[in-house]
């Protein structure tokens, strides 16, 4: 059936699916009638290489602490640039490459890890005749992040470099990697918030600064990297390392280490559009007390032009040793990125980066009053080039310096932004002022909260629901033309689906796990949200609508199938699926399920199409809403 026909019966069903499924009877409810449907093929998914004989590998040790960072040096010596150099990296949880001293690129994005995706290498433009290093920083999480729900540390790379007499080689992750424990960021930091996992402190006096390079000679800190046991071709998750705050195993059998299914993120450098605003805090308390404790009443602000300007882009401080400066910045738009800045100072200058999306000037003189958004820099003598290593979302970016005497000069207040390669960009024109703001402020939400998942916000959570991601799905079909960021969205968050077969709201996200463990203790209110999961077929039926493609659907239909059978469980005699009293606390379902002919004594789900044996019959089953 071509698409054209296809909705034409759509819309003379009332936009019901017709599928041939035959109703059989339930042999503990026989008045209820199940879905069988059609059996589906096992789900392999898309496939990397065989990425032997790379190994997962790992800093020598017992346990790794949380939010520790691991750096990987890899020196490669070329006779000449290779005509091409291609490859496979991953790392649990996050890392950063550096070719030569040069970033590269972030990643991965994230995922359930039981199907992590590596992300694409080319390194073609990167390669040089002589020594090259290879460089990558890895952050192992440890605590559960609101888009890592947990795992096991460990670092994969495998590349494949053509010489230009046609020579094939291979630069895999293994021993010959050395591995340091770097405790400019110490290990073991706490989280910064339940549903964030680093709370970032960096200290450039303990740092090997352009360990990246060729030039740079390691010392006895840096170790032979450990290889674990565990196929390259499956999720760190699966590696004999010993997780010791989970107690986690080796990995369910039906793991998979996957390509990643979208493309990179496109970076570009945004910078401060002015210094918004500033003051002195005389501290009661000492700041660290503040940060970490939130301690009441610990400073007084006053108010003034704290910042003098030598130079465009330069901001002069001359502090006293005493009391601290805050430099408020403000960006043109809303971003999410990496933000980041220079400053000359002494050793020993601390520096708390604050961000924020919403501030008035005269407001806070802090801007910690959003879920303790900063950073902590620490510098060393001279200039100091500081960029978190996680990516925030901001249109404030404060800046507050203390511990020292003397001047220091701020300049460089950017953010390394990252957007989706969208592929097409839409252009909306009015002649109404306020609703060309309106129409510009839509599509730069899109860019920040539409990256490698659609969140409902990226500076609170960064968590794909479906009931936000389902609406953003809509506008990246409509106004970017964008399939491959949706079909993503399909596929990892039906992997969230419980083994009691309702789906958690969100997916990948830690505290959708922790949940279930506050409930047991009536701690928390959360259950089973319905109204998520019952919105999210709507979502894979609209993606086929859009695009009349099945084959995203192939891996979350039996996933559908399994939640149709857990709401006939939950049906009442009434025909109505209950609002409470199922561990819920926002439910948001008084949904009839009903049959075609209109009776409510034997419960039909509105399912999407399978990918497989599809036949079309007017004896539709729907969800009638």
């Amino acid at each position: 059936m071509n698409r054209r026909d296809f909705l034409k019966i759509s819309a003379a069903s009332g936009g019901s699916l017709l599928l041939a499924q035959t109703a059989v009877a339930d042999p503990a409810n026989p008045a209820l009638k199940l879905i069988e449907p059609a059996p589906a093929p096992s789900v392999a998914g898309p496939r990397l290489p065989d990425l032997a004989p790379a190994r997962w590998i790992w800093f020598p040790s017992g346990r790794t602490l949380p939010n520790t960072f691991i750096l990987f040096r890899r020196e490669l010596q070329l006779a000449a640039k290779p005509r091409r150099a291609t490859g496979w990296i991953c790392a649990d949880s996050r890392y950063r490459l550096e070719v030569n001293g040069q970033r590269v690129q972030w990643g991965p994005a994230p995922c359930d890890p039981r199907w992590a995706e590596a992300d694409p290498l080319d390194l073609t433009d990167r390669l040089q005749a002589g020594v090259n290093v290879l460089g990558a920083t890895v952050l192992f999480y440890g605590t559960g992040d609101g888009t890592w729900p947990l795992g096991k540390p460990g670092f994969l790379f495998w590349l494949e470099i053509e010489h230009a007499d046609g020579r094939l080689e291979k630069l895999v992750s293994d021993a010959t990697w050395q591995a340091m424990l770097c405790r400019a960021w110490p290990p073991g930091h706490p989280k910064r918030w339940y549903l964030r996992a680093l709370q970032e402190e960096f200290d450039a006096r303990l740092y090997p600064h352009n360990w990246s390079r060729a030039d740079f000679q390691p010392d006895a800190h840096w170790l032979p990297a450990m290889p674990m046991n565990g196929s390259p071709n499956k999720p760190a998750l699966c590696t004999n390392y010993y997780e010791y705050m989970l107690d986690l195993g080796g990995g369910p059998p039906n793991t998979q280490l996957r390509p990643r299914s979208i493309p990179l993120m496109r970076e570009s450098l945004v910078p401060a559009a002015k210094l918004a605003e500033s003051c002195w805090l005389e501290w009661r308390t000492t700041p660290q007390d503040y940060f970490d404790f939130r301690v009441p009443d610990a400073f007084r602000a006053q108010r003034g032009d704290v910042a003098s300007a030598p130079a465009p882009g330069q901001w002069r401080v001359e502090l006293d040793g005493s009391r601290g400066a805050a430099l408020t910045f403000e960006l043109a738009e809303q971003v999410v990125g990496w933000p980041g800045f220079a400053i000359e100072a002494p050793a020993g200058t601390t520096i708390e980066l604050l961000v924020h999306e919403a501030h008035a000037l005269g407001g806070p003189p802090l801007l910690n009053t959003h879920f303790d958004s900063w950073t902590r820099f620490i510098c060393r003598e001279g200039r100091n080039e500081f960029e978190t290593f996680d990516f925030e979302s901001l249109r404030w970016l404060q800046l507050h310096i203390h511990n020292a005497k003397g001047a220091v000069v701020v300049s460089d207040v950017r953010v390394r932004r990252r957007v989706f390669p969208w592929p097409y960009e839409p252009c909306i024109h009015t002649s109404e002022p306020a609703l060309q703001r309106l129409f510009d402020a839509s599509l730069n939400t899109l860019n920040n909260c539409a990256q490698e998942t659609l969140v409902d916000g990226m500076a609170r959570e960064r968590q794909q629901y479906s009931g936000d991601g389902g609406h953003q799905m809509h506008a990246v079909h409509l106004a970017f033309g964008e399939r491959r960021l949706v079909a993503r969205y399909l596929t990892t968050f039906s992997q969230g689906l419980t083994k009691d077969g309702y789906f958690l709201d969100c997916w990948p996200a830690y505290d959708r796990l922790a949940r279930l463990i506050e409930r047991q203790f009536d701690l928390s209110g959360w259950g089973p949200i319905l109204d998520h999961g019952v919105g999210f077929i709507m979502d894979c039926w609209s993606h086929y609508l859009y695009t009349g493609d099945l084959e995203p659907l192939r891996e979350p239909y039996p996933r559908l199938l399994r939640f149709a059978r857990y709401l006939q469980g939950l049906t009442g005699t009434d025909g109505l699926l209950p609002v409470e009293n199922i561990g819920s606390r926002r439910c948001g379902l008084t949904t009839s399920l009903t049959s075609a002919s209109g009776t409510n004594n034997a419960p039909l789900i509105y399912m999407p199409a399978p990918p497989w044996n599809t036949r079309w019959h007017p004896s539709a089953v729907r969800l009638a809403m």
